[in-house]
């Protein structure tokens, strides 16, 4: 049933009628049902935004300083898992920059040379 919602919001909303709301409801509470909800939508549109960049696998190098908690990253962790990196904005800001930087060239044009994304 967790399956068929995640069709409905991935695919064809009217999926979620009134007979997969009430199986849902006997299972999940209703914290539970936004959190599903919401990462279904998040990592469904994560996947449609690559394939607009025409993204292929490996394209974009793994190792990264931006995420949803750069200050998590594996090299920013001390021996005690803690982090040592700081979180202002500007440390955000130039992570993020350094990123968009990094992979320029593949969002000014697509690997059929079609332009993709104009930066300022």
């Amino acid at each position: 049933m967790a399956l068929r919602y995640a069709d409905a919001i991935t695919w064809d909303p009217s999926l979620a009628d009134d007979a997969l709301w009430a199986e849902l409801k006997a299972h999940f509470s209703e914290p539970e049902l936004v959190e599903m909800g919401f990462l279904v939508g998040v990592f469904a549109g994560g996947q449609r935004w690559i394939h607009t960049l025409d993204l292929r696998h490996g394209e974009v190098p793994a190792a990264s300083t931006t995420g949803y908690r750069p200050e998590l990253a594996p090299s920013s962790r001390t021996a005690t898992g803690t982090s040592a990196v700081s979180t202002s904005a500007s440390d955000f800001s130039t992570s993020r920059s350094n990123a968009m930087n990094s992979t320029s060239s593949h969002f000014r044009s697509r690997s059929n040379g079609t332009p993709c994304c104009e930066q300022d």
